[in-house]
């Protein structure tokens, strides 16, 4: 399988690529009203609606970001992974039944319609559509870009695109978001996050048995380097310290319950009583997933400390290098 690599992470970068345009094609079909398109009808299940929303808050950053974090700060990320869960609670216990509710009652299709509904009041609505708008582009950006970091990485590997740029990756990965999205509209972005939440807890389990391999004492031996190199970064708290740990949970706590995206997402669910099951099952996934986040780091930090590898030029770079260089082929092109 070695042997075709390069054949291999190819075929699956444009596999995945052709099957987000035919999701957006298979989407635009069943689209018949703006409910559909901004709601997807509010009639889905519980696993469609936990893949979903687990995996559109840990993408493109909980992929390239969070290995990155490790290899710079140490265990301090780690406290990203666990402060995140509390935001999942407190989106489930204090959003989710509440605007569910209200969307249904008031036959709402976007945030900014339930806070109209709820204060009544337009200014009320502008003011939530316009803040919206200001914090996805940046959230936009940065899920563009790792997609686009990571497709360089993989690309420039291959002979066929060894000279690819990333801003031509932009382009690319710019271009396939872009027509799904608007010609399938939420339900091409649902159903893309259910593969990929699928991808991610799968991928999640066999990354940490592949991270695990790449020293003879597994995860074991990766930390007894990093701690003999700095003690500090493999700490309770790592090396950003305990207030900057605990502080994740202003960015990852209380942020994570008030994603755009993710509380429109609670409104998509066919039955309210249905949280009871989304929300575990949400969690169960983020966890899952978070494995790749965490093993990665340890292992490339661990591994750059030993001299197994060179030194990253960047944090960032972490998860395409490990796939790389430990990875299988098909497992690389499928992650």
């Amino acid at each position: 399988m070695e042997a075709y690599r390069q054949e291999i992470i190819l075929g699956a970068v444009f596999l995945y690529m052709a099957f987000c345009i035919v999701t957006g094609i298979w989407a635009m079909r069943r689209t018949k009203n703006s409910s559909d398109f901004f709601m997807a009808g509010r009639s889905l299940g519980p696993i469609v609606v936990s893949l979903a929303l687990f995996s559109s808050t840990l993408s493109g950053f909980g992929f390239v970001g969070g290995p990155g974090l490790v290899y710079s700060i140490g265990v301090s990320s780690f406290w990203m992974v666990v402060i995140s869960s509390s935001g999942y609670a407190i989106g489930f216990f204090l959003v989710a039944k509440r605007i569910r509710m209200i969307a249904e009652l008031r036959d709402c299709i976007s945030l900014p319609d339930i806070v109209a509904a709820r204060y009544n009041s337009e200014a009320v609505r502008f003011l939530m559509a316009v803040t919206i708008v200001l914090g996805v582009m940046g959230y936009l950006a940065t899920q563009i870009l790792a997609m686009a970091v990571v497709m360089q990485a993989i690309l420039s590997g291959t002979q066929m695109f060894a000279e690819i740029s990333l801003v031509s990756c932009v382009v690319i990965s710019s271009a396939v978001l872009i027509f799904y999205c608007v010609t399938g509209g939420i339900i091409a972005s649902v159903y893309t996050d259910v593969v990929q939440g699928s991808i991610m807890i799968v991928a999640g389990g066999l990354i940490l048995i592949t991270a695990t391999a790449v020293f003879d004492g597994g995860m074991q031996e990766a930390t007894s380097i990093i701690l003999a190199n700095d003690s500090e970064a493999i700490m309770p708290f790592g090396s950003a310290g305990i207030m900057a740990s605990l502080g994740w949970f202003f960015v990852f706590g209380l942020g994570l319950a008030g994603q755009p995206h993710l509380i429109t997402k609670m409104m998509m669910n066919k039955d309210m009583a249905d949280n009871r099951t989304i929300f575990p099952m949400s969690l169960f996934g983020y966890v899952m997933a978070a494995l790749l986040w965490i093993s990665i780091g340890v292992v490339m930090r661990a591994a750059a400390i030993d001299g197994v590898i060179d030194p990253l030029q960047a944090p960032d770079d972490a998860a395409s290098v490990f796939l790389s260089l430990f990875a299988n082929p098909l497992l690389a092109g499928v992650v």
